[in-house]
C-alpha cells in the first residue's frame, strides 16, 4: 500500500482516474452525455495547473503500482467558512469500493489537515449521491447547509457538511 503526493508525470493517469471515477460514481446523478464527454485532456490540465500553483495537493493511493484511490484537499474555497480544512475530491477506483480504500485515504488527508493547524473540516457533496453521505457521516461529518453545483449547463443540489 502506498499513499503518496501526487508527481507531476503521474497526473494524467490521475486525470484519467478522475474522469473514470466521475463516469461510474455520478451515472445516475449527473447528465450521462457529460459524463461521455469528459475529456482527459482537459482534467489533466486543470491537474496541472492546480499542481503547478501548489494550492491543491493530490494525494494518490496505490497497491502494486495500480491506482485505487485519489484525494484533493487544502485550505477551504466553500463560501462561509474559510478558515476550515476542505476535502474537495475523494473517489476509489469502482472495483476497489468497500475495501477500505476510501476511509485510509480519507483518514489520511484528514491527519494532514489536523497537522496543518484546521480545527474543522469542510467538504460538499451531490446531495443525491447517498452513498458518499453514508461515508461522510460515518466519518463525524454532519450537514451543515446547501449550495448549487453547475455542471454540464445544469444545476445540482449539494450538500456541505463539518466536522
Amino acid at each position: 500500500m502506498d499513499i503518496h503526493y501526487a508527481r507531476r508525470k503521474e497526473l494524467r493517469k490521475a486525470a484519467a482516474f478522475l474522469n473514470d471515477c466521475w463516469r461510474w460514481a455520478y451515472k445516475d446523478i449527473i447528465d450521462p452525455e457529460y459524463l461521455v464527454g469528459l475529456s482527459d485532456k482537459e482534467r489533466h490540465k486543470k491537474l496541472r495547473r492546480h499542481y503547478k500553483e501548489g494550492k491543491r495537493p493530490l494525494l494518490l493511493f496505490s497497491e502494486q503500482n495500480e491506482l485505487l484511490g485519489f484525494c484533493g484537499f487544502g485550505s477551504s474555497l466553500t463560501e462561509g467558512y474559510p478558515e476550515d480544512g476542505e476535502i474537495s475530491a475523494i473517489y476509489v477506483r469502482e472495483d476497489a469500493v468497500g475495501q477500505g480504500y476510501g476511509h485510509t485515504l480519507f483518514v489520511r488527508a484528514e491527519e494532514i489537515l489536523y497537522a496543518q493547524g484546521y480545527t474543522h473540516l469542510v467538504l460538499d457533496v451531490l446531495s443525491q449521491n447517498t452513498r458518499a453521505i453514508a461515508f461522510y457521516r460515518a466519518h463525524g461529518y454532519v450537514r451543515t447547509g446547501d449550495r448549487q453545483f453547475k455542471c454540464g449547463g445544469r444545476e445540482y443540489p449539494m450538500d456541505i457538511m463539518r466536522k
